[in-house]
C-alpha cells in the first residue's frame, strides 16, 4: 500500500468517526425527546423542559469538541493541507478514547504521522526561505533582509556582520 493510500485512509477514518459520533448524538436527541415527551401520572408536573434543554446543549458542545478535529483533519488530508498531518495528531489523541473507530484512527494517524510515511506525501518546508510575517512586512533578517518587490518576487540583500572586534 502506497502512503497516499494510507493518507486517504487515515482521512476515511476520521470520517466514519465523526460520522459515528454524530450517529450517537442524534440517537441520544432522539432518547432525550422521548423521555421528555412521555406522559406521566395525572397531577405530577412532568420532567422541567428547560433542564433537559441545557443539558442536551451542553453535551452537544462537548461532543463537537471532540468531533470537530476529525471533520478538519478529514479535510486536510483529502485536500493535502500543509496543516493536515498537526490537526491529525489532534484529532487521533481526542479520538482516542471513543472505541472502536476513534481508537483504530488514533493509532493508524500516529502510526503514520510519527513515522517516516508521511514526508512522502508532506514533503518538509524548506528552512532557507525567510518568514511569512518577514517577507509580507519587509521585515529584515539579522544579516541581511529578504524583501518582495512589486511583482512578488523574493529579493534578498546581502549585508556583511557586524565587525566585533
Amino acid at each position: 500500500m502506497t502512503n497516499e493510500e494510507h493518507n486517504k485512509y487515515i482521512a476515511y477514518a476520521f470520517i466514519a468517526h465523526g460520522a459515528f459520533q454524530l450517529l450517537m448524538m442524534l440517537l441520544m436527541a432522539v432518547m432525550f425527546y422521548f423521555m421528555v415527551s412521555l406522559p406521566g401520572r395525572p397531577g405530577d408536573p412532568g420532567p422541567p423542559m428547560e433542564f433537559f434543554g441545557v443539558m442536551f446543549g451542553v453535551m452537544f458542545a462537548i461532543q463537537m469538541v471532540f468531533v470537530t478535529p476529525s471533520f478538519v483533519a478529514a479535510y486536510g488530508l483529502l485536500k493535502r493541507r500543509s496543516w493536515a498531518r498537526i490537526v491529525s495528531i489532534i484529532a487521533g489523541v481526542l479520538s482516542s478514547m471513543s472505541v472502536p473507530i476513534g481508537t483504530a484512527a488514533c493509532v493508524y494517524a500516529l502510526w503514520f504521522f510519527f513515522g517516516d510515511q508521511w514526508k512522502s506525501v508532506y514533503p518538509q518546508e524548506t528552512t532557507d526561505l525567510p518568514d511569512q510575517r518577514q517577507l509580507r512586512y519587509g521585515g529584515e533578517s539579522r544579516w541581511g533582509g529578504h524583501v518582495m518587490d512589486e511583482d512578488g518576487e523574493i529579493v534578498y540583500r546581502h549585508q556583511d556582520p557586524p565587525d566585533w572586534h
